[in-house]
């Protein structure tokens, strides 16, 4: 290496820290593996509770003297502690990706400061600030004398009552060092790996309601979408760090992929145009952020313009609860929407056949049902990747024979998981801390990461503030610029040949188990059988401009956002979007009704037809079965189906013979032809003074038998008197004169 070489080298090592020496506020100790907390010496229940909020520098650069902590120590106990000290302490730097996942435990007392106290004593509830200085060199320093990623160990001790001095509380941090003066620096290396992040842009949760108000405009379920894409939100952190570290860094801009949601955009886009949100009173009222969500929709459009992007299903819709539902259609919309995206982007074109499964896999059946539509590349966890040979792109050959290759792209699982950091229980911002130490040693200390690709896949809801947002994206960039990364494009590795092979995907029990709930699912599927029926029954009419698709279509799309990934771990979310949708039905089905007369219905003659008033309160035109139920001595005859335009009230007549005269109380039910119920029962009563063709006849026939057994009695009458006659005349023959 040249001299310039070197310099250049160094120089870039430098510009490392120019934005991330400074703190950045929002507590860093969560229960994850980097930055966790530790248990207390001894076990026991926990008496101390331990939040770091701040590590100043989060990266050791030439000329860092010294690092600080600050955080504040709570007693959580049930009883006084006195003789509270703290003091900083480090392991070894870490060698493997191992020592990352175990940092608790390689933060051990390798070098450490003495103890300084805190507090004399804190009473149970009480809390105390907390603010630790450490040197990086020289006596009772950290002595921290090479570059690596350190454990460091910031550790409380104290006396209980009832007990002895102890180690109460302690939190392991990673501390990245990436240059000490006098010690060589780290130069890159001659094939450096291969760096890409994904950079989701979706929200947290779905937020638009299957309803529209009369004028069009769309209804959310409250306001926080405006608050999230305006100044200061997390949509909108997204977006402005992204927008300004890519602004005059190409390579930046290479490495970033931004993964987005149709549903989102649609729905930002409809708030621009105005919008209503339901308060906690169930009353509509308007929303204020249609200028923010016009600004914010803009800047996507601005970020993303001739990058790469890729398309979430609709809502980022759960595929595999879907495919398992059998809601196939459900799922081919929510992949169609892609569209959306490219519509409100233009010229954006999403990546196709790109799918990032949430969990880091597919089950075999949905990636048959993707495999049908084109092309399928999926982004995996490598944990769930089987018999894997070569290198990415792999061609995945395990599957059952699909129309179209399947192929899987492994995402780096330490790199993505250091970015998943859980709420703290302060409930302040989360810390990226982690996640600069894990890209810090894949980038310069990890010895087999030379000639890798480096997938970075972050949580799909990232909750990382702003400033730990561009603080990643700093270091991400000066990587590069210092050359111990290369930039490599999602796109492109997408289209390359592939270079190895994948024997299938996994599935495990514990990944259906985080699937949107099978109840939910089912739920979804039946209301979408209902939905579909609605529709065939439907119809267009020249007057009404309305569709019944555009009618249906918000139902759709609430169906999908019930099997959001967002509601994964949140099943009583799930259903109560599920509800959502269900009531709306069950609105719909309201509109078409039977009128029910406030009198009873006179029957003229004994097969006179009855009359049913089909209301059709609906803007398209459907079509109906009419079902009547027969009480004994009423015969029911079917009738053909009644179409009803819009708006509209229209009569059947419904075949029908009485057997007897008097009152009859029947049920009339609407459906439509494929059987899904329409409205409410009606009761009519019908009231009949005459007779059947059959009583008729019948009486006809008894009456002539009657006239004819009456008339033979006549006739034998007459004849038998005629004869009692003849027998009573003379006997001689002789007539009286």
């Amino acid at each position: 290496m040249t001299r310039w070489t070197r310099a250049a080298g160094l120089l870039a090592v430098a510009l490392i820290t120019a934005g991330l020496a400074a703190p950045v506020a929002g507590p860093l100790a969560t229960a994850d593996p980097i930055g966790a907390p530790v248990a207390p010496s001894g076990g026991g229940r926990e008496l101390l509770r331990l939040e770091v909020d701040s590590l100043s520098p989060r990266l050791v650069t030439a000329g860092t003297t010294k690092v600080t902590v600050t955080g504040r120590i709570t007693n959580v106990g049930d009883r006084r502690v006195d003789d509270i000290d703290a003091k900083l302490q480090r392991g070894d730097p870490v060698r493997a990706d191992g020592d990352l996942w175990n940092l608790p435990g390689r933060a051990t007392d390798t070098a450490d400061t003495p103890f300084v106290e805190v507090s004399e004593s804190l009473d149970p509830g009480d809390s105390v600030e907390l603010s630790l200085d450490a040197a990086l060199r020289g006596p009772d320093s950290l002595d921290v004398s090479t570059p690596g990623v350190y454990p460091l160990l910031v550790n409380v001790n104290g006396e209980p009552d009832f007990g002895g001095q102890a180690r109460l509380a302690a939190v392991s941090l990673p501390l990245p060092v990436l240059e000490v003066d006098g010690a060589p620096a780290v130069r890159p290396r001659d094939d450096p790996p291969a760096m890409t992040v994904i950079w989701p842009i979706l929200d947290t949760e779905p937020r638009r309601l299957p309803v529209s108000r009369e004028d069009g405009r769309p209804v959310l379920g409250d306001d926080q979408l405006a608050e999230s894409v305006s100044a200061g939100g997390r949509l909108f952190g997204l977006v402005n760090s992204a927008a300004t570290a890519t602004a005059s860094n190409g390579e930046l801009a290479t490495s970033l992929c931004f993964a987005l949601d149709p549903d989102l955009l649609s729905t930002v886009s409809d708030m621009a145009k105005g919008y209503y949100v339901r308060d906690e009173n169930g009353r509509l009222v308007a929303g204020g952020g249609d200028e923010a969500a016009a600004d914010w929709l803009t800047r996507v459009a601005e970020l993303t313009r001739g990058r790469c992007v890729m398309s979430v299903p609709f809502a980022d819709a759960d595929l595999v609860a879907l495919s398992r539902s059998g809601a196939v259609d459900l799922a081919t919309v929510a992949l169609a929407s892609s569209s959306t995206v490219a519509e409100l982007l233009a010229p954006v074109q999403p990546v196709a056949g790109l799918f990032w499964p949430a969990g880091g896999s597919f089950d075999k059946r949905t990636v048959v049902d993707l495999a049908a539509i084109g092309p399928t590349t999926v982004i995996a966890d490598p944990a769930h990747l089987q018999k894997v040979s070569g290198a990415a792109p792999y061609s995945v050959t395990g599957t059952t024979q699909t129309a179209y290759p399947v192929r899987a792209l492994a995402t780096d699982p330490l790199l993505s998981s250091s970015l998943n950091v859980a709420a703290p229980r302060s409930g302040g911002d989360r810390s990226l801390q982690r996640g600069l130490a894990a890209l810090t040693f894949r980038a310069l200390f990890d010895q087999k990461a030379a000639g890798a690709q480096v997938l970075v896949a972050p949580p799909r809801r990232w909750t990382a503030s702003t400033s730990e947002l561009t603080g990643y994206l700093d270091l991400a960039q000066r990587l590069l610029d210092g050359g111990y990364v290369e930039p490599a494009s999602l796109q492109a590795q997408a289209a390359a040949p592939s270079a190895g092979t994948a024997g299938g995907l996994t599935y495990s029990p514990q990944d259906s188990a985080r699937e949107v709930p099978a109840s939910v699912s089912a739920q979804v599927a039946r209301l979408n059988t209902t939905r579909r029926d609605l529709l065939d029954a439907m119809s267009g009419d020249n007057t009404s401009d309305v569709d019944p698709n555009t009618l249906l279509a918000p139902l759709q799309n609430g169906l999908l956002r019930a099997t959001s990934t967002a509601w994964r771990g949140d099943p009583r979310a799930a259903g109560d979007a599920v509800e959502e949708v269900r009531e709306q039905l069950d609105t719909l089905r309201a509109r078409v009704t039977v009128t029910n007369p406030d009198r009873p219905l006179q029957m003229a003659s004994g097969d006179s037809p009855i009359p049913v008033s089909v209301h059709n309160e609906l803007p398209v035109g459907i079509t109906v079965r009419v079902r009547v139920s027969a009480p004994p001595g009423l015969n029911i005859e079917p009738i053909q189906d009644v179409p009803v335009p819009p708006h509209h009230t229209r009569n059947a007549y419904v075949p029908a013979e009485v057997t007897r005269a008097g009152r009859f109380k029947v049920e009339v039910s609407l459906t439509t032809p494929g059987g899904t119920p329409l409205g409410e029962d009606a009761r009519l009563e019908l009231s009949s003074t005459s007779y059947g063709v059959i009583t008729v006849a019948i009486t006809g026939t008894a009456g002539g038998v009657l006239v004819i057994l009456v008339a033979f009695r006549i006739f034998r009458r007459i004849r038998g008197a005629r004869t009692a006659a003849r027998k009573d005349g003379p006997a001689d023959g002789t007539v009286d004169g």
